[in-house]
């Protein structure tokens, strides 16, 4: 009978085979060797796997660990990727301002999602193309003008309506998160939605269950290889993830397709979808090829933001309110603001934030001590190049450590200490946010809402404090636990009473 162990190969192709092998495990253990000795420091990690393994839920807390350990700027073997970590404020005021740095990974945002791309997972000339097209859209819609200041008010309204309940608790998390939703809706498709529209509460409920559990910096991003694997397996919550996910495409594709329907070139624009429908219109005549303007990334990019400018502005806000019922005297600071300030039978506006520094002291301190970005969106060096005085290989992937910067006790006096007076000038007639407090990044890549997020923070904080006496419970605990998926968000919020104020 035929034998695997009786094939012989002549003596002389056997050497040649052996050789090439051995030239081969030669070569790329002195390419690996050099690669490593070319990057800064960092702990070694298993074969394959890399320093995977002991990642625990809330990585963030482990970088800072292990800077402390290896210096603000050090490296860790991630499973296929090499992964320098940056600490502290010095390297990330340098890294956020190198170009070279500002390239994405060659894997997509959701490994195992398709080759199909966002402009915020996008790398060169196509991010910078989809970027400046998307800023203009949003601009022309109303994004930094009074008229989407205007509309979130009206929609502050109709969420304050839903907090009067006669003193009964309420779930604030389940609340707030339509109305916030809203607001980016109202930019990306031109409306807002019924509370009680099961379309948009499937897509609130899919956004929030994405967001809870897919991580910049998991299992999938680091071994995407392994995607398949692990849906097949059910691990690591991957066909949560995909489930959430679809169904977020699905609804922003109802609504793509309900634009098309409606789409005429005398059509005004009045959306992101509408800019993006006449921006392809537009290369279509002038014969421009489509390259990445498809009908798919428009719903990439309309995900992306509707999930970012919905998920910072709601995390913020829940732990924001958690600080207002355990710190019941910053209520009072913020109302007597409102009393100088605004009155209790005006609206406020955006602008009223210049004498309420105070209130803004307060936002810039929750937005700092909960970190709630504490990594950002993985980046790629796109050419060798440095941080610091650290050198950085091409194809490198660099990430910042926000949670770093903002409990770095070099910048901030008792950083664990929640202390919004930091930020208030001596007289305490100005908040002074300094350049080392940046929750939405910075840079070119930095979060293009930034504006919008504030406009709501302001708003939704001063409304609310305006109207209600916020508390829970006698004997309900406050809990400052936190989960992180990718955001931080409280883990354990309880119910509130909002006791509307007589006068």
């Amino acid at each position: 009978m035929f034998s695997l162990f009786s094939f012989q190969l002549p003596q002389p192709l056997l050497n040649v085979l052996i050789g090439v092998v051995l030239f081969w495990l030669v070569k790329y253990l002195f390419y690996t060797i050099k690669r490593i000795r070319s990057l800064p420091p960092g702990p070694w990690g298993l074969p394959i796997v890399g320093y995977l393994p002991f990642l625990k839920d809330h990585v963030y807390l482990q970088f800072d660990q292990l800077s402390k350990k290896y210096g603000p700027v050090y490296c860790l073997k991630l499973g296929d990727f090499d992964v320098v970590l940056v600490c502290d404020w010095p390297h990330l005021k340098d890294a956020t301002s190198n170009d070279a740095l500002l390239a994405r990974p060659y894997e997509t945002l959701i490994p195992g999602g398709g080759d199909n791309r966002g402009f915020s997972e996008m790398s060169g000339e196509p991010w910078r193309q989809h970027k400046r097209l998307s800023l203009h859209i949003l601009r022309n819609v109303g994004l930094g003008k009074s008229k989407i200041e205007t509309l979130i008010k009206e929609e502050i309204d109709q969420f304050l309506a839903t907090l009067d309940t006669g003193g009964e608790p309420v779930d604030f998390s389940e609340k707030i998160y339509p109305s916030i939703s809203n607001n980016i809706s109202i930019l990306l498709f031109g409306h807002k939605y019924d509370y009680n529209d099961p379309a948009k509460i499937a897509m609130d409920r899919a956004q929030m269950g994405f967001t809870s559990l897919f991580k910049f910096a998991g299992v999938l991003a680091f071994l995407p290889w392994l995607t398949k694997v692990f849906f097949l397996l059910g691990k690591f919550d991957v066909q949560f993830i995909q489930k959430n996910a679809q169904a977020i495409e699905k609804f922003i594709q109802d609504e793509v397709d309900r634009h098309r329907e409606n789409y005429n070139e005398n059509h005004e624009v009045v959306d992101y979808i509408d800019g993006y429908l006449e921006e392809r219109k537009r290369r279509e005549k002038q014969n421009i090829p489509e390259d990445t303007f498809t009908l798919d990334t428009a719903k990439r990019n309309a995900g992306a933001f509707f999930g970012a400018g919905s998920e910072t502005v709601h995390s913020t806000m829940e732990w924001a309110i958690l600080y207002l019922v355990k710190y019941p005297e910053y209520q009072d600071k913020i109302r007597s603001e409102i009393a100088d300030v605004i009155g209790f039978e005006n609206r406020p506006d955006f602008a009223d934030r210049a004498r309420m520094p105070f209130t803004m002291a307060f936002i810039h301190e929750v937005q700092r001590i909960e970190s709630i970005i504490a990594n950002n969106l993985l980046r790629r060096a796109s050419e060798d190049t440095k941080i610091g005085n650290h050198f950085i290989p091409k194809d490198t992937l660099v990430m910042f450590n926000f949670w770093s910067v903002n409990h770095d006790p070099k910048l901030w006096v008792n950083p664990d200490k929640f202390d919004p007076t930091r930020y208030l000038t001596e007289d305490g007639t100005k908040a002074v946010k300094p350049p080392y407090l940046i929750p939405f990044s910075a840079g070119k890549r930095n979060c293009p809402g930034e504006g919008l997020a504030y406009v709501e923070l302001f708003l939704y904080l001063v409304c609310m404090v305006q109207r209600y006496r916020i508390k829970v419970e006698p004997g309900t605990e406050i809990s400052f636990e936190a989960v992180f998926g990718i955001s931080r968000r409280p883990a354990n919020l309880p119910l509130f009473i909002f006791e509307k104020i007589t006068q």
